[in-house]
């Protein structure tokens, strides 16, 4: 394992390239909105996170520079076992169902410690954790859970299915419960990371009497550590289950045995003082195939949707939310590149010039950074038509959801941003006639299905330039095939820092 010192560097760099390519992402679309309008546009600068500037071991340029020092006064403060973690800097996190969450971030020389001290009793551990715990771990992912969801119910005709959600679960399980599970596990921790442990759940100023910080990687292993009992509990019952962190689902033919299963998860609740969300807790149904059996006392469902995935019993589609939110997106991209200046009467018309949309070009690289990730659209056609697809990360939306078997999902969305274009651009069409621009220009007035088959040869570069409208359904290809072949790490998001 590197040394201390090095960890501490390597979460600072993070830091600051993560800082790095937010603040080029705000200037280049500074740049690109200077292009788009005729009038001198002020540019806001990017400011450095708050939290930089509430002590010096949360700044990365500070940190990285002096890691040697902070690596000795933690080194000498854990051999004397005066170690004390120092106070975090706390904000709240808005959540997309309504409310916030606190986070707590802790200094960086104390996050390196609690990295260290996660992967540690991670690696020793893993044993005490089930394998239908799915969160925060280095042998399974979000997409293996919904892999084996689906490969467990594809083969009956309806199942009773139960849905629950904990409530503040980090920051509400009783401490003496956590530590009698640790005691009760046999966990392997050495009386330094024990230390380490106790002084992350007494940090100062989090305001909490249970539970343990939201923010820290410390509390991941935690977080499995609480529901282990609840986890064996349900693999005796031998009911089918799959838990990530505070989102848990049971399955089963059996009424009884799924029944028996959610006695005991509220009987995981009492005990360690974590509630039961009421608000989003959908409780037992009967999951069967669309149309439902119908006259059934209990509610009769034909998807369950988890970890963003809506699951039936014979394939796998894009849950709601992240559904809105690819579709808010492009509509936000597509406003700012089509609308906001000709709205405003502020397009600077040589943006036209030689009868190409510029606005509208650019318009579709950030469409397909959004669901290609780094991927061109040359890429995407070469590796949708080929047999192969080489060792690579997949970045973009398409990759993140590798394990979607709805093709409708990924072409209804095609259809529906090719109708959102194709409406912009008519109406950009009209608003800038309207101010005196009498020419023609690619691609205005072309039929919606044709947005899919542009091209323009440029004038100056002489450089065939593909104008075709990112397709969903087409990178989806890509990800089936690089899955296929790979397996879904290739599109699984690099891990962090937290």
């Amino acid at each position: 394992m590197e040394d201390f010192a090095t960890t501490m560097t390597r979460i600072a760099q993070a830091r600051i390239r993560r800082f790095e390519r937010a603040a080029k992402r705000h200037y280049d679309e500074m740049e690109r909105e200077s292009r788009r309008a005729n009038t001198v546009t002020s540019k806001i600068f990017y400011s450095k996170p708050k939290s930089w500037s509430f002590r010096k071991d949360f700044n990365p340029f500070i940190v990285r520079s002096r890691a040697d020092v902070y690596a000795h006064g933690i080194g000498q403060s854990l051999k004397n076992k005066t170690y004390t973690v120092g106070a975090p800097y706390i904000f709240d996190v808005t959540k997309p169902q309504g409310g916030s969450r606190r986070i707590t971030s802790f200094g960086i020389p104390d996050e390196a410690l609690s990295k260290r001290t996660y992967r540690s009793l991670m690696s020793k551990n893993m044993g005490a954790l089930s394998g239908r715990s799915y969160a925060y771990r280095a042998d399974i992912n979000v997409f293996d859970a919904i892999t084996y969801i689906s490969s467990e119910w594809r083969d009956h005709p309806r199942l009773f299915v139960a849905e629950y959600d904990l409530k503040d679960y980090f920051g509400s399980v009783d401490h003496r419960y956590l530590f009698r599970q640790m005691e009760m596990l046999n966990l392997r921790m050495t009386p330094r990371e024990r230390l380490i442990v106790e002084a992350f759940l007494q940090a100062p100023n989090t305001g909490l009497s249970n539970g343990f910080p939201q923010g820290t990687s410390i509390s991941l292993f935690l977080s499995g550590i609480a529901l282990s009992p609840l986890d064996r509990s349900l693999e005796r019952l031998n009911v089918g289950f799959a838990r990530f962190s505070d989102d848990i689902l049971l399955w089963g033919a059996d009424y009884a045995a799924v029944r028996a299963g959610v006695d005991m998860l509220f009987e995981w609740s009492n005990e360690s003082g974590v509630g039961i969300s009421k608000s989003k807790s959908r409780g037992l149904q009967i999951l069967s195939p669309a149309g439902g059996i119908g006259g059934s006392e209990i509610r009769d469902v034909d998807s369950v949707e988890f970890l963003s995935h809506k699951i039936s019993l014979r394939s796998v589609g894009l849950a709601s939310r992240p559904e809105q939110q690819i579709r808010r997106r492009s509509s936000v991209l597509i406003y700012a590149n089509l609308l906001r200046h000709p709205l405003a009467k502020t397009q600077d018309l040589r943006r036209l010039a030689n009868g190409v949309d510029r606005d509208y070009i650019t318009l579709l690289s950030q469409l397909r950074r959004l669901l290609y990730g780094g991927l061109s659209e040359h890429q995407v056609i070469r590796f949708s038509r080929s047999g192969y697809v080489p060792i690579t990360h997949l970045t973009g939306f398409v990759a993140r959801h590798p394990v979607v078997t709805e093709e409708d999902n990924w072409r209804d969305l095609d259809k529906w941003l090719r109708r959102q274009i194709w409406l912009a651009l008519r109406r950009r069409a009209s608003l800038l006639r309207k101010d005196g621009y009498a020419g023609s220009c690619i691609p205005w007035g072309v039929p919606v299905h044709m947005l899919s088959k542009q091209s323009y040869r440029s004038k100056r570069t002489s450089f065939l330039l593909n104008m075709t409208v990112p397709s969903a359904t087409r990178m989806a290809r890509v990800v089936r095939r690089a899955t296929g072949l790979h397996g879904t790490r290739v599109t699984e998001r690099p891990r962090g820092i937290y």
